[in-house]
């Protein structure tokens, strides 16, 4: 049960994937993990790259897709419009053959510092939904990126996911309930970006 929601969950994959108490090292970038907080889900790691390219990492549709989801996963955009006020709508098709979308609405992009946006699945007319795997999971995220230089060529990145606008208990209590599920998935995605930037070198 938790292999499906690993799957499923990667695109709320953080998202951010985290300031605290768990920690593990991967072979490429050291990993921090951290899920206090009762409606908060924090994930940091840092990387062998600047802040400029791995904020391009992010805001590069081309580059976001190829790192973001599961092994096996299949991600294109629909629709791009990363800018402050913008909507980007996305498709994601998973290994179990499952096709999800969702948007991600920019609301601050400070240029190799900081990215923020709300994030929600939806139809693929953009209407928004709930989720294929829980259906009381929050209706929206708040995504808040952090890009943090410790060198010339490296930096820390964090990631916070936060229940956004009206959320009912149940539906915060599904929340809560997965974040060791988002650990792992944000964790995988973050080794698919971990080889994409060897790649780079």
């Amino acid at each position: 049960m938790k292999q499906k929601y690993i799957i499923q969950l990667t695109f709320l994959i953080s998202f951010a994937l985290i300031l605290g108490c768990a920690t593990s090292n991967s072979s490429n970038g050291s990993f921090n993990g951290e899920t206090s907080g009762q409606d908060t889900f924090i994930i940091s790691r840092s990387f062998d790259t600047n802040a400029k390219t791995m904020f391009e990492m992010w805001v590069n549709p081309d580059q976001f897709s190829k790192w973001l989801g599961p092994a096996g996963a299949s991600m294109t955009f629909i629709n791009v419009g990363v800018k402050e006020g913008g909507t980007s709508q996305w498709s994601m098709t998973t290994s179990d053959g499952v096709t999800k979308y969702g948007k991600l609405h920019y609301k601050k992009i400070n240029p190799h510092n900081l990215l923020i946006y709300t994030q929600n699945f939806c139809d693929k007319d953009g209407n928004l939904s709930k989720p294929p795997f829980a259906s009381t999971y929050p209706d929206i995220l708040l995504t808040t990126v952090n890009f943090v230089e410790e060198g010339r060529k490296k930096t820390k990145v964090t990631v916070k996911w936060e229940v956004f606008g009206e959320a009912s208990e149940t539906e915060r209590q599904t929340f809560r309930g997965l974040k060791s599920v988002m650990t792992v998935g944000w964790t995988g995605s973050f080794d698919k970006l971990d080889s994409l930037l060897n790649l780079k070198k």
